[in-house]
C-alpha cells in the first residue's frame, strides 16, 4: 500500500499570543489542500488516502497551538484525502 509521503513542518512564533506561525515544505501544489491537527506528542499520522476531517489551513494563517505540543500538516487532494503530512514541535508566542 502506498505510505504518506513527509513534509517539512517548522514552527515559530506567531503574531499573537498563543499562535503559531508555521512553514510548511515542499508547499502544496495546484488543488491540493491543507489540513491540521495539534495536541500533545504524539499526533498519530493518518494513512494514505485517508478521508481528513480536521481543520483546514490556508497555508499562511497562524494556528492556534500550545507551546511543546505538536503541530501536524497534512497535505490531500482536492477531495481531501490524505497525501502527505509531517510534524513540527510547537514554538508559540507567549
Amino acid at each position: 500500500s502506498a505510505a504518506l509521503e513527509p513534509l517539512t513542518v517548522v514552527s515559530v512564533e506567531g503574531g499573537s499570543a498563543g499562535q503559531t506561525s508555521v512553514y510548511v515544505n515542499p508547499a502544496k501544489s495546484g488543488s491540493n489542500k491543507y489540513f491540521y491537527r495539534t495536541g500533545s506528542a504524539p499526533l498519530a499520522y493518518p494513512g494514505y488516502g485517508e478521508a481528513i476531517s480536521q481543520t483546514v489551513w490556508d497555508g499562511e494563517a497562524d494556528i492556534t497551538a500550545t507551546t511543546g505540543n505538536q503541530v501536524m500538516i497534512i497535505e490531500t487532494d482536492s477531495a481531501g484525502k490524505a497525501l502527505k503530512a509531517g510534524v513540527a514541535t510547537v514554538t508559540a508566542k507567549a
